[in-house]
């Protein structure tokens, strides 16, 4: 019994002490329902509850608020769950709080995966307040709590996909229509928020569109009479009247765009036909989101008053059939000519608008040869109304990012070579010796301390101690245990360092022994390395390499061996 009890005094000693940590917590909120773009009282009430759990724990440290809103559970695709994510693996964050386990996602496989499997590869504290989990202190029944928690949650989910699935089903099948928004031309009923009315305010543009293409004007001339007229388009419309969306917050003049008017003039909606399930998804039957065949939408006609007669309609969609057989014909007449593939996808974006930098290939007089250049797709579309004439030649490009990339390894090698050097120059110096007696004697310390502290306990049940005695024995040991600890971890510190234990695990090392004798850059060195590259208007280029604190690390471990042997 004696021994039991020592047992239980060690066990709640260390789960006090390691509740000293302070820990870089992060608030994670979601909401499966935008509500315009606005924190509904849902997202308002969780963080409530956030704060009141963390005001009551001093040891947990807010350090950011991550909010999807309008965001399902059933993945992990959620743009601050992402940034969040990204956050943790910089070390901002070390633990993540939510009002419970629905909140982080309803999909019973990757919930789990995250818990179990993420959370301690990052060594991630995880806590859900409403369910009582934490992965500091979860026990076996906690596990399975959580477990059962999940499977709940995600059956839940899916039970709604299928009753929701049916009746928009049955919505569509009888021509409700079911959008979020209204088409612009359009705007919802009051009376009945499945039918749609013609809007006196945008519906007179949508006519103007249709003639302008019937008398055959092209996209881009009827893209920029409408940005010159200053008509908002459908996203700023949105958001003149208060309407937030994800696309609309970009903080700058949302224009029209050929994409936009492609679209509205192909549209069945404005000819009075109500054409739905273009895209389609399914979590009970596990089909993906993808985009749906014009076979498999849903169709009905006349549900709604026309803007534009099906004569004019059908004339705007011969004219867009001759338009795509030309595009298409000229394309042919290329196809001798090499094509360049886009090495960088999102990671290459314009300075002045954040958009995705796109690759272009232009032609010689003689058109006999291809070049190859990045553009600013706002301003290729709308000129200086949009952004700067931001541009650079692919090779350009290539050349530039290879030889950083290049010299980065170099210094990364240079650093490595140094850090052998310096370490080499330690172990020859005599003090080495010493380190190795005073770790011996400090483990022989360490041991007697803990020993005692063991069994203070003990005396103080048995009446040896009296309960002032155990508290002034009790906090001198615990100091002489810290003071101990500190300093041989500091000795075994400096008797770890080696350049294989400092750069055995970098990731930047496994690059350069597989990148380092390229000579040009490749998709695969850029996948490696690159993290983001922003093209400024002036031609310079910003980027950013991934894991640059393995960087920080070794010239922290360097400058440190190099006061050292001085």
């Amino acid at each position: 019994m004696a021994r039991r009890s020592r047992k239980t005094q060690i066990s709640g000693t260390s789960a006090v002490d390691s509740s000293v940590r302070s820990w870089k917590t992060a608030f994670y909120v979601r909401l499966s329902v935008e509500d315009n773009g606005k924190d509904s009282d849902s997202i308002e009430n969780q963080i409530a509850v956030l704060e009141t759990y963390i005001a009551a724990r001093p040891y947990l440290n807010k350090v950011d608020i991550f909010v999807d809103n309008g965001y399902t559970g059933t993945d992990f695709f959620r743009p601050e769950f992402i940034r969040m994510m990204e956050a943790v693996q910089r070390g901002d964050v070390d633990c993540v709080l939510v009002k419970d386990l629905s909140r982080l996602g309803r999909n019973y496989i990757e919930t789990s995966q995250f818990i179990e499997k993420i959370c301690p590869f990052y060594g991630l504290r995880f806590i859900s307040v409403n369910d009582r989990y934490d992965t500091a202190a979860v026990t076996g029944e906690g596990q399975l709590w959580a477990s059962l928690s999940n499977i709940v949650n995600d059956y839940y989910a899916k039970d709604i996909s299928r009753k929701v699935s049916s009746a928009l089903q049955m919505k569509m099948e009888r021509g409700d229509y079911i959008g979020s928004y209204a088409p612009y031309g359009y705007q919802k009923d009051p009376q009945n928020r499945n039918r749609l009315l013609v809007c006196p305010e945008t519906a007179p543009v949508i006519r103007r569109i249709f003639q302008w293409r019937a008398e055959g004007m092209s996209y881009m001339g009827i893209n920029r009479r409408l940005n010159d007229a200053g008509i908002p388009s459908p996203g700023q419309y949105k958001l003149n009247h208060g309407t937030l969306t994800n696309n609309n917050q970009t903080g700058r003049r949302i224009l029209w765009n050929k994409h936009i008017i492609t679209e509205i003039l192909s549209d069945v909606i404005y000819i009075g036909h109500t054409a739905q399930r273009k895209g389609h998804q399914s979590l009970y039957e596990g089909i993906p989101f993808y985009r749906a065949d014009r076979g498999e939408w849903i169709v009905v006609e006349n549900t709604h008053e026309p803007l534009v007669s099906e004569e004019l309609f059908e004339q705007v969609q011969q004219i867009n059939q001759r338009s795509r057989m030309t595009a298409k014909a000229n394309q042919g007449k290329y196809a001798h000519l090499p094509k360049a593939v886009n090495i960088y996808g999102r990671k290459l974006t314009c300075g002045g608008c954040g958009r995705v930098m796109k690759l272009h290939r232009s032609f010689n007089r003689r058109r006999d040869k291809a070049y190859f250049t990045f553009k600013c797709p706002t301003y290729a579309e709308h000129g200086e109304r949009g952004c700067s004439d931001v541009k650079m030649r692919k090779a350009e490009l290539d050349n530039a990012v290879f030889a950083f990339i290049k010299t980065q390894m170099d210094i990364f090698l240079d650093m490595e070579q140094s850090l052998r050097q310096f370490l080499s120059i330690k172990r020859a110096k005599p003090n080495q010796k010493g380190h190795q007696q005073e770790l011996k004697e400090l483990r022989q310390q360490l041991e007697r301390k803990k020993s005692i502290f063991s069994r203070l306990y003990m005396d103080l049940k048995e009446g040896l101690l009296s309960q002032e005695e155990y508290r002034h024995h009790r906090a001198i040991l615990t100091e002489d245990i810290s003071a101990l600890e500190a300093r041989l971890s500091e000795l075994e510190m400096i008797k770890a360092e080696s350049e294989e234990q400092i750069t055995g695990e970098m990731k930047w090392k496994f690059m350069v022994q597989r990148f380092y004798g390229a000579d040009q850059i490749s998709a695969e060195m850029v996948e490696a390395f690159v993290e983001s590259i922003t093209l400024e208007k002036d031609g310079t280029l910003n980027i950013k390499l991934s894991y640059m604190d393995e960087f920080e690390k070794l010239y922290a471990a360097n400058e440190k061996l190099r006061e050292e042997v001085a």
